[in-house]
């Protein structure tokens, strides 16, 4: 009985191998799967990151450029409006130079004058800029030359009087300033 016991406790010691060795094997595969969901699960966290990232740099993106396209209408807007004033302020200009010359409407010019320079200072706090050359150097990219004139006086290319002045906002020329330049003296030709 003793070779019999001995057979059934080295089949069971072989059972209980067998048993581990699947136990252990299970782990193995159980660790492996872990391991794998985990490295997925890290792969997925990185793809959500970098999405989150993604979609707050394009959330910066569109609200600079919302800014950008505000100020460029409001811009477009002032400009369109400070070129439809031109002509207005022209006339006032005129009329405040008539009045000037009249002694009788001495009290009219003295109130269209101060209502005319708040005008000005207040187109002037929105960027309206004028250009009123008169004697600086000519420059063809904010002056229009009418024509020339001599001037014993005044050098070569420098402007003797504007004619109408003119404005700019910002970078931008709504008009040139139309002006008359000195050619120097006849003499030096």
């Amino acid at each position: 009985m003793d070779d019999k016991e001995l057979t059934e406790g080295d089949e069971n010691s072989q059972q209980d191998e067998t048993s581990v060795e699947n136990t252990v094997e299970d782990t193995t595969k159980g660790t492996e799967n872990i391991k794998k969901k985990v490295t997925e699960a890290y792969k997925q966290d990185e793809d959500f990151k970098d999405k989150y990232l993604r979609a707050m740099a394009d959330m910066e993106n569109l609200r600079r450029r919302q800014i950008q396209e505000r100020e460029d209408s409001v811009t477009r807007t002032r400009s369109q409006i400070f070129s439809d004033l031109l002509p207005i302020i022209d006339a006032f200009q005129m009329g405040i130079a008539e009045a000037e010359k009249d002694e009788s409407a001495k009290n009219i010019f003295i109130g269209v004058s101060m209502a005319f320079q708040q005008m000005k200072n207040t187109l002037g706090e929105y960027g309206l800029e004028l250009i009123d050359p008169e004697g600086k150097e000519f420059d063809p990219k904010f002056h229009e030359a009418l024509s020339y004139e001599s001037s014993p006086d005044t050098e070569e290319g420098i402007v003797l009087k504007s004619v109408r002045i003119g404005y700019k906002m910002k970078d931008k020329l709504l008009r040139p300033a139309s002006v008359i330049i000195s050619k120097g003296t006849t003499e030096d030709k």
